[in-house]
């Protein structure tokens, strides 16, 4: 378990610094692959802050796990852990609606048969 945290926080650091520089891409709709958000700039760098708060929690998460005493984390921890997952999943609700939505710039519906296409 403790190697896919430290995986999954490697992952966040590493996907922060490349949307920290602030890259445009486009994230597909989950449903419709057609639509989606273009994330660029501002949007980019919320979601790259988001990914470096997701990568702090998981390192709080192991520590506290490493005391192995068993016994719950003190009040200030646990509130100082619920204050910064409210502020991850607010720069990641930031970051896709700044994001401009509308259609996928590369998307090509699928060639039907006997239908050419133009």
């Amino acid at each position: 378990m403790r190697t896919f945290q430290a995986l999954a926080i490697v992952l966040c650091v590493f996907g922060a610094i490349h949307l920290l520089q602030g890259p445009t891409f486009f994230w597909p709709d989950r449903f419709d692959p057609a639509r989606g958000v273009l994330l660029g700039g501002l949007s980019s760098q919320l979601l790259g802050a988001g990914l470096v708060v997701v990568a702090a929690l998981g390192l709080m998460a192991g520590r506290q796990a490493g005391h192995g005493d068993g016994r719950a984390a003190p009040r200030r921890w646990q509130l100082r852990y619920f204050l910064l997952i409210v502020l991850a999943l607010g720069l990641v609700s930031a970051a896709f609606t700044t994001g401009e939505r509308g259609p996928n710039p590369d998307w090509r519906a699928p060639a039907s048969e006997g239908v050419q296409p133009t």
